[in-house]
């Protein structure tokens, strides 16, 4: 692929990063919202989700939703409900217009805007039934969870596991949550995505040495996954190990060169050991794949000095 070919299809593509600095939120957060499949990828390379515009109006209405106090509990609900609403409707999120007046969700689409009863007003508090919907899950602890089994002498899998942990983490529980990352990488064996997610817990949580040690295993597991790559550089960069740092983001765009954070990352690193030169490249790069990005005016206004 050229030069100008990569410029082209990367213009509107958004790592996970950028879509959490575009709409204000962490990026765990649109790792859960990819989770539970309310934001879609249009591409995956080397386990990088990249996403297009459509991803990036999702994100922010989901981004506003949260803001306004929706939970995700009621938020999937009510997705459910115009989903059964407007079955011609693909990607609610981002093709129609979700507005709140007062406590109450409305649908905007041609028309006009949709309320219960054939013209979907969605309440968020008008249903008995949803009493207890916006707020946070009561998930039992690590130790009460690992001793339920799903069958006499069943170990629960490692996968239940993994799914329990990321509820945990997106109810803020991230102490909890790095506890059932391990439990799931203990029963179910050394695995990349799982380190992965345990080291950006451990980062969150300022463990930065054992978040490291994760990063690390994930990229002996998979020497391709060029978040863990990235991920590693900035933790490096924050224990002051700048040389290893340029390594990692170097490493992470050996396998994938058209990945832009790292290019971002790597060229800002590049300028705080005085290496100017080498930066300039990187900038550029990063403004040729990503001229849409949060960071690209930081980027314009590095290459203008």
């Amino acid at each position: 692929m050229s030069v100008a070919e990569t410029k082209t299809s990367s213009a509107s593509r958004y790592t996970p990063a950028m879509l959490a600095e575009l709409v204000g939120v962490p990026v765990s957060r649109v790792r859960s919202w990819q989770r539970r499949g309310w934001i879609v990828p249009v591409e995956q390379r080397h386990r990088l989700s990249l996403f297009d515009f459509e991803g990036l109006t999702a994100a922010r209405q989901l981004a506003s939703l949260n803001r306004l106090g929706a939970s995700s509990h009621l938020i999937s609900k009510k997705l459910k409900e115009i989903q059964q609403q407007f079955p011609d409707v693909g990607r609610p999120l981002s093709e129609l217009t979700l507005l709140l007046d007062g406590r109450t969700l409305l649908v905007r689409r041609t028309g006009g805007l949709f309320e219960p009863g054939g013209q979907l007003r969605i309440d968020f508090d008008a249903y008995s039934d949803d009493e207890g919907d916006n707020q946070p899950a009561t998930l039992p602890s690590p130790a009460v969870f690992l001793s339920r089994q799903t069958a006499p002498g069943e170990p629960t899998s490692a996968i239940t596991m993994a799914t329990w942990a990321a509820d945990l983490d997106e109810t803020g529980d991230l102490s909890s949550a790095a506890e059932m990352y391990r439990a799931a990488l203990a029963a179910g064996g050394p695995n990349a995505e799982l380190c992965f997610y345990l080291a950006e817990i451990l980062y969150r949580l300022g463990e930065l040495t054992a978040a490291r040690e994760r990063y690390f295993q994930a990229i002996e597991l998979d020497e391709n996954y060029v978040e863990a790559r990235a991920n590693l550089g900035c933790v490096l960069l924050d224990l002051g190990e700048h040389e290893l740092a340029i390594s990692a983001f170097n490493g992470a765009l050996a396998s994938l060169e058209t990945y832009a954070d790292a290019h971002y990352h790597l060229a800002k690193t590049l300028d705080q050991v005085n290496r100017h030169v080498e930066a300039d490249q990187h900038w550029q790069r990063f403004v040729e794949l990503a001229p849409e990005s949060p960071w690209a005016d930081e980027a314009h206004e590095r290459l203008n000095r």
